[in-house]
């Protein structure tokens, strides 16, 4: 399972790399997604990141992942972690379901 959050965050972190909020925001969580719009992704995550480094991959419960993250942002660096859900559908938990990022828990120590 930690493999599939590995590539999961991955997409999502190079696609900000890229400066390419419409594939982040199809690898955010389906509850994030049910309430926010790619405009505010953008709001949220408005700067590009240079570099990226996985530090480690923590299970908080089978459906929830906590990915410790090195960025490279605005020249400096910052110790950020992101959470990873599973989910069938919006605010529905699943192993059946996709892994996404909850953009809001990046941002508690990058500003």
């Amino acid at each position: 399972m930690k493999e599939i959050v590995r590539n999961r965050i991955e997409q999502f972190l190079q696609s900000w790399k890229d400066n390419n909020h419409m594939r982040m925001y199809e690898l955010t969580s389906k509850t994030w997604m049910s309430k926010n719009s790619k405009k505010k992704l953008k709001q949220l995550l408005p700067k590009r990141i240079k570099s990226y480094k996985i530090e480690s991959i923590e299970v908080y419960s089978e459906c929830i992942y906590d990915v410790n993250i090195i960025l490279r942002i605005s020249g400096k660096t910052k110790n950020v972690t992101a959470r990873m859900l599973c989910e069938l559908d919006a605010f529905k938990p699943s192993l059946d379901g996709e892994f996404g990022v909850n953009p809001i828990s990046i941002i508690r120590n990058l500003y």
